[in-house]
């Protein structure tokens, strides 16, 4: 029998960040393991970045004293002759084993064995973080498992990292390189979308499966690396196939500055706080409802979570299998009469959220929009819609209390339903308490609760702060004030064939193709001068404008505008990969049009050059939202080359087509050759990396044209 080291148990405790996250270490654990990039010479710079966790078996001797006696011959024969039948089985044994296979599966039972809930201090940044490190290579090992989790009491499968929900946070410098080892051992294909990341010359690192990359099949494995250089801020990472951030996967990344310590406000503390609606029904199948004939609303949500925690009450929920042992709000414990950083991230699919602590009007002083910093302005609360960032500075300067409620509320006007279903919660906690770290060490006595109160404004629609709030970003950044092109865009929810309704920019909807991602398809048509993929415009013979919207600029900085106007109730926060957004304009109703905003026909120059302040330092973000029935302007460079998703980031929306791609730089890419391990992906059955996809519109038609049956 053999016998090995077994793994220690993961426990709760803060991981060391800037270094592969282990689940386990042992003997048996090799840096060698495979993953799909397979190459050698970065496992070998991660070991050196990590060094080893490996235990060294010691020698023993001991000298032998002289004898004056002769010891018989047997008894040392005998020994021999029963080592030699020892180890040769022995050592039989051991080389048939599978050691990384072993690997695997303990790291499998220490994921499924671990605390679900993320402890509180894995969200708080290093205090003595060094923003002015070399630049290095921060890699992190991730293993993607089904797990049964009830992060509000009510249990239900979840897709975690590491078997812990919210995922890890990644905190890294601006110029490091971020390298995350995924190992995909959950039931459906996957990927991970690093939101906000530029992603500047490593577009297949973008994670957007059907345009970016083919997704990680159940059993596969995939290596994204990639640089951070030109921004800083706070970001999130989230699973881009189907809607699987609604099941757990997700969680934060935060790059820090250069110049940290002398740009911002200052501050004492720093943490993030993730907000995010919750379905307690499988997103499968949510899915597949919102996608079947004659449904016209998104679901709504059953409750809030921050942090991953909310508390449901049991009685209302007869039907499903709920806990009531206690799951205690999050602690955020701040040092009284200082500064404190909270970065807010709504990872969630669908609610908006309305962001306040009580009792501290006008404290919450924002420094940040989408990883732009600005000037900071005091407010009462942060209006968030998913797929944004802010990051505030709150000021612990209140004498009646000690004890405060920070608050997360979805603004019910923007769902489908204003009562949550089975009287779900539409409110997330944490508590807020003046305290030092020292007299929480100190002490383990259970605190009472806050017992202040909400002064929430009530919010009848959905607008972006921006359109109601004059941010100053800090340093100013003009936008172009010519743009080379101008594209308008109509988008909407519209019912099709077989009563299906869709997302749809002008008259296409996004159908990706998972086994053959735009990029790949445009890489080998550069690779071979198909004039079909090299021309400016609509590459309407490349690909299908019906289902593949793909507009490419190729010229080396082309100034590019975009007119989002929307023809639906619903408002549509639209994320864009690879690059921020100047927003020019934004409000209700039709589109102005460029004179109304000084600005000449298709926005090519301005009316009068005393209206530049229209450029000068207009506000820079990665996901913006066009009100219901409204419309919004937005410019931004086309020079970061290759092919990026442009989408709704209300998850249902973007999973019924309201999507499209830009290609940016095709002199760019003509020069790169896809890495191998990218393509490899691709060679999974279509049916694996189906797995948690969408279903297609074909599995709900009931008509046969062949014979005009029903």
């Amino acid at each position: 029998m053999a016998i090995y080291r077994s793994p220690p148990t993961l426990s709760p405790s803060r991981q060391p960040r800037g270094r592969v996250e282990r689940l386990s270490s042992g003997s048996e654990e090799s840096l060698g393991e495979k993953i799909c990039s397979g190459e050698e010479d970065d496992v070998d710079e991660q070991g050196r970045l990590l060094g080893s966790d490996h235990g060294h078996v010691g020698s023993t001797t001991a000298e032998a004293s002289p004898v004056s006696h002769r010891r018989p011959w047997w008894p040392l024969a005998a020994l021999s002759f029963a080592c030699v039948v020892t180890i040769i089985p022995l050592s039989w044994l051991l080389l048939s084993l599978n050691l990384p296979g072993r690997s695997q599966t303990s790291r499998l039972e220490a994921a499924l064995s671990v605390p679900l809930r993320r402890p509180d201090e894995d969200y708080v940044l290093a205090p003595n973080w060094n923003s002015g490190a070399s630049s290095q290579v921060r890699a992190y090992d991730w293993i993607i498992v089904d797990k049964e989790g009830d992060p509000d009491g009510i249990r239900k499968p979840m897709m975690t990292i590491n078997g812990q929900f919210p995922g890890p946070l990644i905190e890294v410098n601006e110029g490091d390189v971020v390298q995350v080892n995924v190992r995909n051992l959950a039931s459906n294909a996957t990927a991970i979308h690093w939101h906000g990341i530029f992603q500047n010359g490593t577009n297949w690192m973008d994670g957007a499966v059907g345009v970016t990359q083919c997704p990680i099949a159940p059993g596969g494995s995939y290596r994204y690396k990639f640089n951070v250089t030109g921004q800083a801020g706070t970001y999130f990472y989230h699973g881009h196939q189907g809607v699987q951030a609604l099941s757990g996967l997700v969680g934060p990344l935060v790059v820090h500055r250069r110049d940290e310590a002398t740009h911002h406000a200052p501050y004492s503390s720093d943490r993030v706080v993730l907000l995010q609606d919750w379905y307690y029904d499988l997103d499968s199948s949510l899915m597949r409802d919102v996608l079947s004939p004659g449904v016209e609303d998104a679901p709504t949500p059953n409750t809030a979570l921050i942090n991953g925690v909310n508390q449901a009450n049991c009685s209302n929920h007869p039907s499903r299998p709920c806990s009531d042992a206690d799951k205690p709000f999050p602690n955020l414990d701040l040092t009284p009469g200082q500064s404190h950083r909270l970065r807010f991230l709504n990872v969630g699919a669908f609610a908006w959220f309305q962001v306040a602590v009580d009792e501290h009007d006008y404290s919450l002083q924002i420094i940040e929009v989408d990883s732009t910093t600005v000037e900071p302005i005091p407010n009462s609360e942060i209006v968030i819609a998913p797929g944004q960032r802010y990051s505030a500075i709150l000021t612990t300067d209140q004498i009646n209390n000690e004890a405060f409620w920070l608050r997360a509320r979805m603004i019910k006007t923007c769902l489908a339903s204003q009562t949550l279903p089975e009287n779900g919660i539409d409110e997330a906690k944490a508590i807020i308490r003046y305290r030092t770290p020292t007299e929480r060490r100190e002490s383990d006595d259970v605190l009472p609760l806050p017992t202040t109160f909400s002064r929430f404004k009530f919010l009848p629609t959905c607008r972006d702060m921006s359109s109601m709030t004059s941010f100053s970003p800090s340093p100013a950044l003009p936008a172009p004030a010519y743009a080379d092109h101008s594209w308008y865009m109509r988008v909407n929810l519209a019912i099709g064939d077989w009563r299906l309704q869709r997302g749809v920019m002008n008259s296409s909807s996004f159908r990706p193709n998972l086994k053959s991602p735009t990029l790949h398809r445009m890489l080998d048509g550069l690779a071979e001068n198909n004039e079909s993929f090299t021309k400016d415009g609509i590459l309407d013979t490349a690909f299908d404008p019906t289902s593949e919207l793909v507009i490419s600029h190729n010229g080396v900085s082309e100034t590019v505008d975009i007119v989002l106007q929307n023809m639906d109730e619903n408002s549509h926060p639209f994320h864009l990969h690879g690059t921020q957004m100047w927003v020019l304009g934004q409000g209700h109703g039709y589109f102005p049009g460029y004179n109304i905003l000084d600005f000449k026909d298709d926005g090519k120059g301005l009316l009068f050059p005393e209206s530049s302040n229209v450029v000068d330092n207009p506000l820079r973000r990665d996901t913006v939202t066009a009100e219901g029935f409204g419309w919004v302007l937005l410019r931004f460079v086309a020079d970061n080359p290759g092919v990026w998703l442009f989408h709704c980031h209300v998850a249902w929306h973007s999973e019924a087509g309201m999507g499209m791609q830009f290609v940016s730089r095709t002199d760019s890419m003509r020069e790169w050759k896809l890495p191998e391990e990218a393509r490899r992906l691709c060679d999974a059955p279509e049916e694996d990396l189906m797995k948690g996809a969408s279903p297609k519109d074909e599995e709900f038609f009931g008509f046969d044209k062949a014979d005009g049956q029903t």
